[in-house]
C-alpha cells in the first residue's frame, strides 16, 4: 500500500497554529484520495490523522510501544491517537523510520524537533541513495519553507545533500497545488 508520510512535531496541542496547519495537510491529502502515514502519537501526528481520517483513506500510525508506553510521566506521548485507523507497532525507532519511509509516494515535513530531523534526513538519503545511479522517479520532499529553509540553507554545502529531491511550501493553498499534481 502506498501512502503519503507526514513528519512533525508530536509537541503541538489541538488549537495551536501548528495543529491547525497540520490538521489542513491533512485533510487536503484524504481530499485528495492520498493514504496518509504519520508516526501515530500526538501534536502534529495527531492532527494530520484527525484531518485526513474524514474521508475514506488509510490512517497508519506507526508506533514504537516499547519506546513510548512508559514515557507519559516525562511528558512524551503514551499512546495511539484516537484519528488513525491502522495500527503498526515496530520494535525500534529505525524500523518505525524504514516502515514510514519504504512505500511512501511523498514526504511532508512539517516543523518538529530532533526527531523530525533525524525523519528528514533519513528520507532525503534514503531518496538520494535510491538516485544516484539511475535517474528513477524522485519521491518528492515538501518542507514547510518558513521553518526548513534557513536550515536547509545553513548546512555546509559539501555534505551532498542535492536539494533537487527537496521542495517548500509555505501556505495551505500552496500545498493544494502541489497535491493535486502528485502522481
Amino acid at each position: 500500500m502506498n501512502y503519503i508520510t507526514v513528519f512533525g512535531s508530536s509537541r503541538c496541542n489541538p488549537g495551536d497554529t501548528e495543529y491547525l496547519f497540520a490538521e489542513k495537510i491533512g485533510s487536503l491529502i484524504g481530499q485528495y484520495g492520498y493514504n496518509v502515514a504519520t508516526g501515530g502519537y500526538q501534536g502534529t501526528m495527531e492532527a494530520v490523522s484527525k484531518g485526513a481520517s474524514a474521508y475514506d483513506v488509510k490512517v497508519i500510525g506507526v508506533t514504537v510501544p516499547s519506546m513510548f508506553s512508559d514515557k507519559n510521566d516525562k511528558g512524551f506521548e503514551r499512546k495511539p491517537n484516537i484519528f488513525i485507523n491502522q495500527e503498526i507497532q515496530t520494535e525500534s525507532l529505525s524500523n518505525r523510520i524504514h516502515f514510514l519511509i519504504e512505500n511512501s509516494l511523498a514526504f511532508v515535513v512539517l516543523p518538529g524537533k530532533i526527531g523530525t530531523l533525524t525523519e528528514l534526513f533519513v528520507a532525503w538519503n534514503s531518496v538520494y541513495l535510491y538516485n544516484i545511479n539511475e535517474n528513477k522517479n524522485v519521491v518528492p520532499i515538501f518542507l514547510k519553507k518558513d521553518f526548513w529553509e534557513s536550515i536547509i540553507k545553513g548546512l555546509p554545502s559539501d555534505m551532498e545533500l542535492d536539494e533537487k529531491f527537496i521542495d517548500y511550501f509555505d501556505s495551505e493553498e500552496e500545498f493544494e497545488e502541489i497535491i493535486s499534481k502528485l502522481n
